[in-house]
């Protein structure tokens, strides 16, 4: 199909086919020509149409058109794709990334036309002078940015749409540096006002229902600053993971779309349970089988040791937002319920525990991610470190 229409001197209006990119059977695009004869503007419609037709004998035999996609398609189609595949929250930050950073900075080009400098200027910009009006963008969001564009770029490359990543021609000299913040923890008596605080709720809290008011929200919180464990390796802890509430096996984590997956780095863990965890737990299972025999046959028995009070599972999203709730009601310093981990760390840090040692019990894949992430806790005790040095040496 092509049509030329006449607006004024010089100036034609014309359609033409092109291969669809949006699913449908036709796709039609409508240019406005300037400074152009009737003949030229129908020069321009013919090379449309030739374009078109070759791109359509390319797809009849079963050659691949590659980087004629619109990258706020590809960009659809990724997030489509991955949906059901990643965890809500991770999809929840995919989705803003592309809203508010790369649709609206690339979504109007082709793959074809994307370079790598159009990546850096985009950068640039977004560190100087903000994103649409807003304030600049950070170096670790500018990161964030530019490791999904990589990932959505080679995923069209696996799919034969793509002949190239172009962000992957970025050397990390490029991308804004980066100044990682120490970990925020609490210390010895912060951690015991949030612990008061989650093994005493308020009225308020109890009245309504609130999950920090529930029987399991205190053993939970206690469970999570004695051992270090991720929020969803907490709520995945079964009973039978427990060896005479001495020691306790780590095998497992739960998703936000609760469901059962391998802990981070499929690293199970064998760890020790304190004293004071061991008295917690077991005055727990005494509180949730008096719910289990309340509830009778209608209890989801899934041998769960943190669950709500019919046995089902409990939304690690919740469970973060109430431990957020509850040490904002403690006064305490902004942590999230990750900062539990760090927490954990620094205070055993601080008792003389090993750096090994910290590193098993928190699942790390390896111990120089937790020289990396601690090294300024165990800084602290280099002064430790010389004086017993010197008491040994004189």
């Amino acid at each position: 199909m092509g049509f030329v229409k006449r607006l004024a001197d010089k100036r034609y209006l014309v359609k033409y086919d092109v291969v669809p990119t949006n699913g449908k059977p036709r796709q039609i695009k409508t240019k406005t020509l300037d400074g152009v004869t009737k003949q030229e503007a129908e020069a321009f419609v013919a090379e449309r149409k030739k374009e078109v037709k070759s791109q359509r004998n390319a797809i009849a035999t079963g050659e691949q058109i590659k980087d004629e996609v619109l990258l706020s398609d590809l960009f659809a189609d990724f997030l489509g794709q991955k949906r059901m595949k990643k965890e809500q929250n991770t999809m929840r930050r995919y989705d803003t990334l592309v809203k508010l950073y790369l649709k609206p900075k690339f979504g109007t080009k082709k793959a074809k036309h994307l370079r790598p400098f159009h990546l850096t200027d985009a950068y640039t910009d977004w560190q100087q002078n903000g994103r649409e009006g807003r304030d600049v963008v950070s170096a670790k969001t500018i990161r964030h940015c530019h490791e999904l564009l990589r990932n959505i770029l080679n995923w069209g490359v696996r799919r034969e749409v793509l002949s190239r990543n172009v962000a992957a021609l970025i050397d990390d000299d490029d991308l804004p540096k980066v100044v990682k913040p120490k970990p925020l923890a609490l210390t010895e008596e912060e951690l015991h006002r949030l612990l008061d605080e989650a093994k005493s709720p308020s009225s308020r809290s109890r009245k309504r229902g609130y999950l920090s008011a529930q029987p399991w929200f205190y053993p939970a919180v206690a469970f999570a600053a004695y051992t270090g464990a991720r929020r969803g390796e907490v709520l995945a802890l079964k009973w039978s993971d427990l060896d005479n509430f001495e020691w306790v096996t780590i095998s497992r984590s739960v998703t936000e779309r609760l469901e059962f997956k391998a802990p981070k780095n499929d690293k199970s863990r064998r760890i020790r349970v304190s004293d004071t965890l061991r008295a917690i737990l077991k005055a727990h299972k005494v509180e949730q089988d008096k719910e289990r025999s309340y509830f009778g046959i209608a209890y989801q028995n899934q041998d769960l040791v943190f669950a709500h009070a019919d046995g089902s599972l409990i939304d690690p999203w919740n469970f973060g937002r109430a431990v957020l709730d509850c040490i904002k009601r403690a006064e305490l310093p902004p942590i999230t319920l990750h900062g539990l981990r760090d927490t954990h760390a620094s205070l055993c840090a601080k008792a003389g525990v090993p750096l090994e040692v910290v590193s098993q019990r928190l699942g790390h894949a390896s111990i120089g991610i937790t020289a990396e992430r601690y090294l300024h806790v165990y800084g602290e005790r280099d002064a430790d470190a010389a004086d017993a040095f010197d008491r040994l040496v004189g």
